[in-house]
């Protein structure tokens, strides 16, 4: 029997982030047509790295939508498009890889749970950030401003 669970795009992140809050640097954050986007304000960094704090100083404001490519086995594959003053993805991306490894680390999930990819996508292990409610994952998806996960769930 399928199970689905919804999440706000919050609650989809407090997933990955051992705090439940969104980062302070999160200005906007919506999900909604298959995609989810993020406008992030990277002069309220606190805490980053210092490749991350020079990018902050020449692109102030970034926009970000990740449209999901692919979902098989449960891991889904999402295409990321962002603009900061024309910076692709690609070169964006990096810049954040060491940070989220450290989240991932600290909530408890194995490595691979999300994973940067130099080529603008990121990986997520679905069923290793929902395992404490499902065995399997089947779907995922963004819908109605919703994310929504079906799967078996682990007490069926």
């Amino acid at each position: 029997m399928t199970h689905v669970v919804v999440l706000s795009p919050e609650e989809a992140i407090a997933l990955v982030r051992p705090r439940k809050s969104l980062p302070s640097f999160v200005s906007d954050l919506t999900c909604d047509d298959g995609a989810i986007s993020v406008t992030a304000d990277l002069r309220r960094l606190t805490y980053a790295p210092l490749p991350v704090k020079i990018a902050a100083k020449a692109v102030p404001v970034m926009h970000a939508t990740a449209r999901i490519t692919s979902f098989w086995q449960n891991i889904a594959v999402l295409q990321v498009e962002a603009d900061a003053a024309g910076l692709p993805a690609t070169k964006l991306l990096p810049l954040a890889s060491g940070t989220i490894a450290k989240m991932v680390r600290k909530n408890g999930l194995p490595e691979h749970a999300v994973q940067l990819r130099k080529d603008g996508t990121v990986s997520l292990d679905v069923l290793a950030l929902m395992r404490d409610t499902f065995t399997e994952v089947t779907g995922f998806r963004f819908e109605g401003g919703k994310v929504i996960v079906e799967g078996v769930a682990k007490d069926a």
